[in-house]
C-alpha cells in the first residue's frame, strides 16, 4: 500500500464535517503535514488586479495570517494560465524578479491550477519547500486529488456569501417598506379619521342649515305678531290719553292682541321644538354615550331635526313601528350618523333635481327579531344600478362627483355598522322603483366593542 493510500482517509475523514474557512483551513494543514511542506496555501486569482491572495495559509505547520501578492513574475503567474508547475530546486534562479521567494528562502514550488464549474482558473494552491522536493509526483498527486473539492467548495462558499448578501438586502428592504407601509398606516388612519369627523360636522352641517332655514319661519311671525301688539298697544295708549277710547276700539283691539299673541306662542313653541329636538341630535353626534333608550321617541327626534332638509327637496318622510316600543341599548351619537347619514343620502341620491319625482317619500320601518333589531330606510326614488351595487359600500366610490360628492358616506357608515355597533348593512334596489338599505343592529351592544 503506498504512503498516499495510506493517509488518504485520514485526510478525507477530517474533513467530512467540515466547510467554509473550516474546510480550507484543515485541508491545508493535512495537506501541508502530509508533503512535508514549509508553506502550504490556497489563494484567489483576482485577473483584474492581476494577483492572488490566500483563503488558508499554513506557516511551519500553523495557520497563518492571509495576505494578497502580485502574480507578475511569479510561478503562480504560470500556474493561474492553467499549467501544472512544479519545481523542485532552484526555484529562485528561475524566478529571480519574485522577491517574495528569495525573502522566504524558497528552494522547491509545487503549484496546481483551480477550476470553477465553467472551466475557468479561478485560484491555486501551492507548496513552498525550503529544501529540495523529493516528493513531487505524490505532492501533485494529491494537490490535483483535492483541487476539485477545492473549487467545489471555494463556489459553493461563494454562492452561500450572495445568497446571506441577496438575503440581507431582502431583509432591509423588507424592513425599509415595512416602515413605509407603518408610515402609510398610519396616516392613512388619521386621514381615516378626519373624514369621518368633516362627514359628521358636514351632515350635522346640513341640519343646522334646515333648522334655521325652518326656525326663521316661526320666528318672523312671532315677530310680526309682535309689531302688531306693539302697534296695537300703542294706539291704545294713544286714545287713552287723547280721552277717545270707545268701547268698540278697546274690543276690536283686544282682540288683534289676542290673536296675535295665539300665534305667537304657538310659532314661539314650534320653534322650540326644532330646536330641543336638534339639540338632542347635535349632543347625540357630539358624545360617544351608550344608552338605554326606546327607539320610537329617540327616532321621532332624529327626523324631527331633518324635516327643514326633506321639506326644501318637497319630501315626505314616514316612520312605520310597532305599537310594543323597542328598548335598545347602544350608542345613540354613532346610530344617529348612520341613520341621517342614510336619509340624506337618499335626499342626494333617489331623488336628484334633473329627476321630476311625484310624491317623493322616504320611509323607515323597524321590527325585532330575537336579540336584534332590523331597521329598514326605503325611498321611491331612481333605484341603483345593478353595476354600482357591488361597490356601493367602496371608499371613494360615488356617481356625483361633479356636485362634490366623495364617495366615503356609505363606506363609513358600514364601517361604523360593523364595527362599533356591531351589526351590519344590506340593500334591495330596482331600477325607477327606489332602494332599501336594511340594517340589522343587537338591541344590547357589547361596550368593549366600542371604539
Amino acid at each position: 500500500m503506498s504512503i498516499l493510500e495510506q493517509n488518504l482517509p485520514a485526510i478525507i475523514k477530517s474533513l467530512s464535517s467540515t466547510y467554509g474557512e473550516a474546510f480550507f483551513n484543515e485541508l491545508t494543514l493535512q495537506l501541508n503535514k502530509f508533503i512535508g511542506a514549509d508553506y502550504t496555501f490556497i489563494a484567489r486569482l483576482n485577473s483584474k488586479k492581476n494577483t492572488s491572495k490566500t483563503i488558508s495559509m499554513v506557516a511551519k505547520g500553523e495557520i497563518a495570517n492571509n495576505f494578497e501578492y502580485a502574480l507578475e513574475a511569479t510561478p503562480c503567474a504560470d500556474v493561474s494560465d492553467d499549467s501544472v508547475c512544479i519545481f523542485t530546486k532552484d526555484v529562485c534562479h528561475l524566478y529571480p524578479n519574485d522577491q517574495l521567494l528569495i525573502d522566504m528562502n524558497i528552494e522547491g514550488y509545487v503549484g496546481v491550477p483551480l477550476h470553477n464549474s465553467k472551466g475557468e482558473v479561478m485560484g491555486l494552491i501551492v507548496a513552498l519547500h525550503e529544501k529540495e522536493i523529493t516528493n513531487q509526483e505524490i505532492v501533485a498527486t494529491i494537490f490535483e486529488l483535492f483541487a476539485g473539492r477545492i473549487s467545489a467548495e471555494i463556489e459553493r462558499a461563494d454562492r452561500e456569501s450572495e445568497l446571506n448578501l441577496l438575503t440581507k438586502l431582502l431583509e432591509d428592504k423588507v424592513e425599509e417598506r415595512t416602515s413605509s407601509l407603518t408610515t402609510a398606516l398610519k396616516q392613512l388612519e388619521l386621514t381615516q379619521k378626519e373624514i369621518i369627523a368633516k362627514e359628521k360636522m358636514a351632515s350635522l352641517g346640513l341640519l343646522v342649515a334646515g333648522v334655521a332655514h325652518e326656525i326663521n319661519s316661526p320666528l318672523g311671525i312671532a315677530i310680526l305678531g309682535a309689531s302688531v301688539i306693539e302697534e296695537k298697544s300703542n294706539e291704545l295708549n294713544k286714545k287713552v290719553l287723547n280721552k277717545t277710547l270707545s268701547k268698540d276700539n278697546l274690543t276690536s283691539a283686544i282682540s288683534t292682541i289676542l290673536n296675535s299673541t295665539k300665534s305667537m306662542i304657538f310659532n314661539l313653541h314650534r320653534a322650540a321644538d326644532l330646536v330641543k329636538n336638534f339639540k338632542s341630535v347635535a349632543i347625540d353626534r357630539s358624545t360617544e354615550d351608550i344608552r338605554r333608550f326606546s327607539m320610537s321617541t329617540w327616532l321621532n327626534e332624529l327626523t324631527n331635526s331633518l324635516m327643514p332638509m326633506l321639506k326644501k327637496k318637497s319630501i315626505s318622510l314616514e316612520l312605520a313601528l310597532p305599537e310594543q316600543p323597542i328598548i335598545l341599548t347602544t350608542c345613540t351619537s354613532k346610530l344617529a350618523q348612520v341613520l341621517s347619514n342614510l336619509i340624506i343620502n337618499a335626499t342626494i341620491h333617489a331623488f336628484p333635481d334633473n329627476m321630476d319625482i311625484k310624491a317623493k317619500l322616504i320611509t323607515i320601518k323597524a321590527k325585532e327579531l330575537g336579540d336584534k333589531v332590523h331597521i329598514a330606510v326605503i325611498d321611491n326614488g331612481i333605484g341603483i344600478q345593478e353595476q354600482n351595487i357591488n361597490v356601493l359600500f367602496d371608499p371613494f366610490f360615488t356617481t356625483n362627483r361633479n356636485d362634490g360628492s366623495t364617495g366615503l358616506g356609505l363606506s363609513i357608515i358600514r364601517n361604523i355598522l360593523t364595527g362599533s355597533l356591531q351589526g351590519s348593512i344590506d340593500i334591495n334596489t330596482k331600477i325607477k322603483q327606489g332602494c332599501e338599505f336594511q340594517v340589522v343592529l343587537p338591541k344590547t351592544i357589547v361596550t368593549e366593542a366600542i371604539k
